[in-house]
């Protein structure tokens, strides 16, 4: 992809004045919509997304807006106790900038993310996040396999009910940017099918979080059979979500009711491609713009990527945060300050 030329402002960018306060001072911080952590225990929470008009998503029967964070940390290694201590840091800084949810990728079948788990999850619920729990297939599987598919149901079964009934989930991310890889296999079919039947899945096991699938921009949406699917049973709990890394953003975001026939739309991952570091922040608020123009139908949005030392060699450039937990240049203080301006 290449990066959009188009005349930015001359102007300085204002300096966000925000105070990225320590955990521990975090947990004493009495912060809109966190869960108290007082209560007597944790209940499952329920997300659905209603559309009367325009669209909206519901979480526990209220209005929200899903402000994300792609969360790309790798602390599989560590011990439980480091490892509570790293989230305990990430997520306490990640409520003080407004964000609720974070959405990242699995570690399943050896693939270098991070695995999200319990622990994950419990330290998620004490920060007042919500988690898109990842489920990973890989574009290099053999999706006319009938013992791989097999396999990959009774996984995805496995790790639904053993979490579904956590207050922290959000939606069960079955996915991220499969479909190149399965077009280069000659499998689209197979790969349609088998997707449809672990949405319907994981949506018969629990019923209370919708299903997410992520991908590049628009491109591959027309061979995404299982939104339009032969049998005609309509799923408005099966969601999509858009990766981009350019300002052609505004142009899918133009033509989306007619592209997905007026379905709901997630911005699953946004960075401005190949900015400077004095200039990102402007695109990022620029990008934000865009999608916030359309609430009518864009019902979240998670920038990428939370640090620069996750699995990806383009991490290094596209993380907000570095190695020390500290901003790399001024793009986390103006999310900070859009995403709180919701809030």
């Amino acid at each position: 992809m290449r990066r959009t030329n188009i005349a930015k402002s001359a102007l300085e960018l204002v300096r966000i004045v925000l105070l990225l306060l320590p955990a521990s001072i975090m947990a004493a911080v009495a912060v809109p919509g966190a869960p108290s952590l007082s209560a007597a225990g944790p209940t499952t929470t329920t997300v659905e997304v209603n559309h009367d008009g325009s669209y909206s998503y519901m979480v526990n029967g209220q209005p929200d807006f899903m402000i994300g964070m792609g969360y790309n940390a790798i602390y599989r290694y560590l011990s439980p106790e480091e490892r509570a201590a790293r989230y305990d840091g990430d997520f306490g800084k990640m409520r003080a900038a407004g964000i609720n949810t974070i959405v990242g990728w699995d570690a399943d079948k050896g693939y270098e993310q991070d695995k999200f788990d319990q622990l994950t999850l419990d330290k998620a619920w004490e920060h007042g996040l919500g988690v898109v729990m990842p489920f990973y297939l890989p574009p290099e599987g053999d999706y006319a396999d009938p013992a791989f598919c097999e396999q990959l149901k009774a996984e995805l079964a496995a790790k639904v009910t053993t979490y579904r009934d956590h207050p922290a989930i959000r939606m069960w991310g079955i996915g991220n940017e499969v479909i190149q890889g399965v077009i280069e296999r000659g499998q689209v079919e197979a790969f349609g099918q088998l997707y449809l039947e672990l949405a319907d899945l994981a949506h018969e096991l629990d019923p209370n979080h919708p299903v997410i699938y992520r991908e590049a921009e628009d491109v591959f949406f027309p061979l995404l059979t299982w939104y339009n699917p032969e049998d005609g049973v309509d799923r408005p709990w099966l969601l999509y979500g858009l990766n981009i890394y350019t300002f052609r953003l505004e142009q899918i975001l133009d033509g989306w009711s007619s592209t997905s026939g007026g379905r709901p739309l997630f911005i699953t991952e946004f960075a401005p491609e190949d900015w400077s570091p004095a200039d990102r922040p402007l695109g990022y608020l620029m990008m934000w713009d865009m999608l916030r123009a359309h609430t009518d139908f864009v019902l979240g949005a998670a920038p990428y990527v939370w640090t620069t030392e996750g699995p990806e060699p383009v991490d290094r450039s596209y993380g907000l945060m570095d190695a020390a937990g500290n901003p790399t240049d001024g793009s986390w203080e103006a999310l900070s300050r859009a995403f709180r301006a919701v809030n």
